[in-house]
């Protein structure tokens, strides 16, 4: 997705809301987002500076493990903008972590197309940035693991909005990937997962081939 100074702009002059969400694990999904939480804005990729996912948010309910974002002063993350009200259907979705805010100057555009972006920090500095942290994290285990269709919903939403460079940014920008996975394509135990197209799917295994096989070594 390249993006100019022009469209960003037309982006923040259509947008609806004060605040945005920056996305950075199923909510990266259009299709996951717009089904589960009626978010029907268009996502925008971003790298956050500031922060580290990694595999640490365990929901007690579901049984299983996510990705979670955590302070850390040398990390980054890539992620998208996603304009959004934290209305109860939001906060419920999220309910495992807390939402933080996050200072403009923390956030780049990936691919923006601009010889001075100044107008759109301008334009960011309006909004309310947050992020959701992970208070309580845990690493994945037998009873709490991670299931395919959550990895296939993050990716195949990097992939709809950043091509395969944004995919492999998740895979590099996120920790502790030696995990039990359940593979559960076949009957999906995660409860937001997005539609992902058999050729996706595919290019998804391709890249987490090299973590499986490390793993089985």
């Amino acid at each position: 997705m390249n993006v100019t100074e022009r469209e960003i702009g037309q982006w923040f002059e259509d947008l609806k809301h004060e605040h945005i969400v920056l996305g950075y694990g199923s909510l990266l999904s259009k299709d996951s987002r717009e089904r589960y939480s009626n978010i029907f804005t268009q996502g925008i990729p971003v790298t956050v500076s500031g922060f580290e996912r990694a595999w640490v948010t365990r929901s007690e309910s579901e049984a299983q493990t996510y990705v979670g974002a955590v302070p850390k002063a040398e990390a980054a993350l890539n992620a998208q903008l996603i304009p959004a009200s934290l209305n109860p259907a939001l906060q419920a979705r999220e309910k495992d972590y807390r939402f933080v805010r996050v200072k403009s100057h923390s956030i780049i555009f990936n691919d923006i197309v601009s010889a001075d972006i100044d107008s759109v920090f301008e334009q960011l500095e309006k909004c309310s940035l947050w992020i959701c942290e992970t208070l309580d994290c845990h690493a994945p285990n037998d009873e709490y693991p991670v299931h395919q269709t959550y990895v296939d919903t993050c990716l195949s939403g990097c992939l709809e909005h950043g091509g395969i460079h944004e995919a492999k940014a998740f895979v590099e920008h996120t920790k502790l990937w030696d995990h039990p996975r359940v593979n559960d394509r076949a009957m999906p135990k995660y409860p937001r997962s997005a539609n992902v197209k058999k050729e996706v799917h595919q290019t998804i295994d391709s890249l987490l081939e090299h973590i499986d096989e490390e793993r089985a070594f």
